[in-house]
């Protein structure tokens, strides 16, 4: 084993110099949450397991021509594709119902996907143009409060394309409309625009209070409601799902106007649900810091490095030899010699999740290794049971290899650090 000794700063050089730092945990007013729900757009079509589409004209569900607010498109199927790892919800200028000159897509989680309280999170691409009004929004699910929007409705965003640089969250609540009120506030970049990027759009939704998230960035919080139906905090007290959709004209973006071309997208990466959770009994540390390596199988080994300021994990898995292999032996993962893979990403509680990359190339026992773009082959989680033994689940496609494996500390130098910092 004396190949170890030298490795850690390997490693750590070629992490820092090679790879940039990934988002940080998932919730930001969350001390810990889990994710309950996610779609990530995989497939080739829009999950009906998750999603039903709503169509037309909202006459069916009850609502005046236009879906109440005026809207000039009729909804279908057809609009909404899932294609690359991300949904596209396309608005046409065409008719395929008398006296709606445009289409586009509408989808809910409806009685497939609704909860009380949590992080519901998008990321996405705007489209650009005026009448353009994309949402990403919440309804009750029940309406024990009454009729809108006495239950509630909860706008994570909304966008109108001629504005671009902006967005909006809104909360309705109060009496049954024409008695309802609202609480909204805009968010503006410093500099891009919706359209030219993909941005993350979030609220964090706990008992009295709501808050609103661009990029992680706080803008709005809300404390202060009132339903009709119901005392404080009613009507944001029951269960909602969620909406997506992009209308074409209404009262708020107004009619497209000639500068609006058609066709436009909203382009969805992935839209996810998390609930706060209780505290792992376990809790990620720098005392893990440390040589560890697999029990069940000879010549596997980790370097792990926690970074507890920036909720960072750095790992390196390679394989090495009991006996020290010739000077030139190139680091080519499954040859004889050295070889090894690397891996980062955030850690909350007792587990980290990590993409992982391999790196080749290199003579690896070099005393200033070759630093070299590492491909990313995969994903790696780690977690912790305790100071001592954690379990390794990884999914590497670029491989074809997967699996789960135990690891254990081999120094015990750090064991009373970690001890003192794995708890509450």
């Amino acid at each position: 084993m004396k190949v170890l000794h030298g490795l850690s700063a390997a490693l750590i050089l070629g992490f820092t110099v090679a790879f940039a730092t990934p988002a940080q945990a998932q919730c930001v007013g969350f001390e810990y949450c889990t994710l309950v729900w996610s779609d990530e757009f995989d497939g080739t079509e829009v999950d009906e397991t998750k999603w039903s589409f709503q169509r037309g004209d909202g006459s069916e569900v009850g609502l005046p021509s236009g879906w109440g607010n005026n809207e000039q498109q009729w909804y279908t199927d057809q609009n909404a594709t899932v294609a690359g790892g991300f949904l596209t919800i396309t608005a046409r200028e065409e008719s395929v119902e008398p006296g709606f000159n445009f289409t586009s897509a509408r989808l809910r989680t409806f009685r497939k996907g609704d909860w009380t309280y949590g992080r519901m999170e998008m990321r996405a691409k705007m489209p650009l143009g005026k009448g353009l009004w994309p949402a990403f929004w919440m309804l009750p699910t029940d309406n024990v409060y009454g009729g809108w929007a006495a239950s509630g409705e909860i706008d994570i965003v909304e966008y109108l394309g001629d504005d671009p640089e902006e967005i909006l969250g809104t909360i309705h609540y109060g009496g049954e409309w024409p008695n309802n009120t609202l609480s909204g506030q805009e968010y503006r970049l410093d500099s891009g625009s919706f359209h030219d990027d993909f941005h993350e759009f979030a609220i964090e939704w706990e008992e009295g209070e709501i808050r609103w998230y661009v990029d992680d960035v706080l803008y709005s919080t809300k404390t202060n409601w009132t339903s009709n139906g119901g005392a404080f905090p009613a009507p944001f007290d029951k269960r909602f799902h969620l909406l997506l959709n992009m209308a074409v004209g209404g009262n708020l973006p107004g009619a497209p106007d000639a500068n609006t071309l058609f066709p436009q997208e909203l382009v969805v990466d992935y839209v996810r649900v998390y609930q706060e959770a209780d505290p792992p009994a376990f809790l990620i540390n720098a005392g893990l810091n440390d040589a560890w390596f697999n029990p069940l199988t000879n010549g596997q080994g980790f370097f792990v490095n926690v970074f507890p300021d920036t909720g960072i994990v750095f790992v390196g898995w390679f394989t090495y030899d009991v006996e020290r292999p010739p000077e030139d032996v190139t680091a080519i993962l499954g040859e004889p010699g050295h070889r090894w893979l690397s891996a980062q990403g955030p850690f909350t509680g007792d587990t980290a999740t990590m993409d992982v990359y391999l790196s080749s190339g290199g003579v690896f026992d070099a005393e200033d290794p070759p630093v070299g773009t590492p491909e990313n082959i995969g994903t790696m989680t780690i977690t912790w049971t305790d100071c001592n033994t954690a379990q390794v689940s990884y999914d590497l496609p670029g491989l074809g290899l997967s699996g789960t494996i135990p690891i254990q500390r081999i120094v015990l130098d750090n064991i009373a650090l970690c001890e003192a910092l794995s708890t509450n």
